[in-house]
């Protein structure tokens, strides 16, 4: 390991930008307009968001669904996403776009280490910007439900003390031109009193919860005609359609 990449596991990754920059504001309202002109997107709770800094805890259907919650949400606060571990930013058109705009703060635990991404969280929640996680960590394939949430999804708010607020994506499992995506927002959950392994558990439960309250209760029909359906699976990773395709 070189002197250079020992440094950047240790202080965090040195692509994240916290502040709304003329870059971001250029990204946000390119994203913006090509997510309302290809899909029908709606956000629904939005007056819900509490002042930030905060934590968003999402859902995950399809590779779009980050472009779709900022096509919704604000320009200010700036979101930034706490990438999977399994996801390699340096490669793919959408990883690639999203570490350029300084985006995402990737976790990989053979480049960076816990500490150092513990440090970029923090940089989002002192600029008093807002952390989004999609909890399950991988793509589900059924509008209502949710995959179990990963460990410690609520980790980072708590250790801050910044509320949590509850979001589902609901419609972009299966995608086409002008496909109607609403983009739900709960209320905010605090976490400043929690102390203690059980109150965690059972405040991890309650946003597990909360999410789920957000989805629909039964599953959508599909039109006989979806123009553009290629678009479902346009950011979607090889190894997610190809488990869509075993779990049918």
């Amino acid at each position: 390991m070189t002197a250079a990449s020992d440094r950047a596991r240790r202080t965090g990754p040195r692509e994240l930008s916290v502040a709304v920059t003329p870059r971001y504001r250029f990204m946000w309202g390119i994203n913006r307009a090509v997510m309302r002109s290809l899909f029908d997107v709606r956000a629904v709770g939005l007056e819900r968001w509490p002042d930030p800094p905060f934590q968003l805890v999402a859902n995950h259907h399809n590779g779009f669904d980050p472009m779709l919650v900022l096509s919704v949400a604000p320009i200010e606060p700036r979101i930034t996403w706490f990438g999977p571990r399994e996801v390699d930013f340096g490669r793919g058109f959408k990883n690639r776009l999203m570490a350029f705009f300084g985006g995402v703060i990737p976790y990989n635990p053979e480049k960076t280490t816990l500490t150092s991404a513990v440090r970029a969280v923090r940089r989002v929640f002192e600029a008093e910007g807002v952390l989004g996680i999609f909890a399950e960590g991988r793509i589900g394939f059924r509008e209502t439900e949710l995959l179990a949430f990963e460990d410690g999804a609520a980790a980072f708010a708590i250790a801050s003390g910044v509320p949590v607020v509850p979001c589902a994506i609901v419609g972009s499992t299966h995608l086409w031109f002008r496909r109607r995506i609403e983009v739900r927002f709960g209320p905010a959950i605090r976490t400043g009193a929690v102390r203690g392994r059980e109150a965690r558990a059972a405040l991890e439960a309650g946003i597990r919860d909360a999410v789920a309250a957000l989805l629909p209760g039964e599953e959508p029909r599909l039109p006989r005609r979806c123009p553009l359906a290629f678009l479902t699976d346009l950011l979607n990773g090889a190894d997610d359609i190809a488990r869509r395709d075993v779990d049918g």
